[in-house]
């Protein structure tokens, strides 16, 4: 599946192949994306204005406001 993915701060971030999820435990779903969209909190990550906040490790995979069934 394709992911927007950021590899380091203050950096475009790419679109890339990334491996499908999968259930590991018995409350995990598998939500079928149809939209997805990056926000001000993204975009504070790709500046690197959280880094040290946010926990974030890179690669990073943007976006978490997402619509789906």
């Amino acid at each position: 599946m394709k992911a927007v993915r950021l590899h380091a701060y203050n950096q475009s971030p790419v679109v890339e192949e990334v491996a499908e999820p999968t259930i590991s435990g018995p409350f995990d779903v598998i939500v079928r994306i149809g939209g997805a969209g990056l926000c001000r909190t993204d975009l504070h990550i790709i500046e690197g204005q959280w880094a040290e906040k946010s926990g974030v490790t890179l690669p990073y995979t943007l976006g978490h406001e997402n619509a789906g069934w």
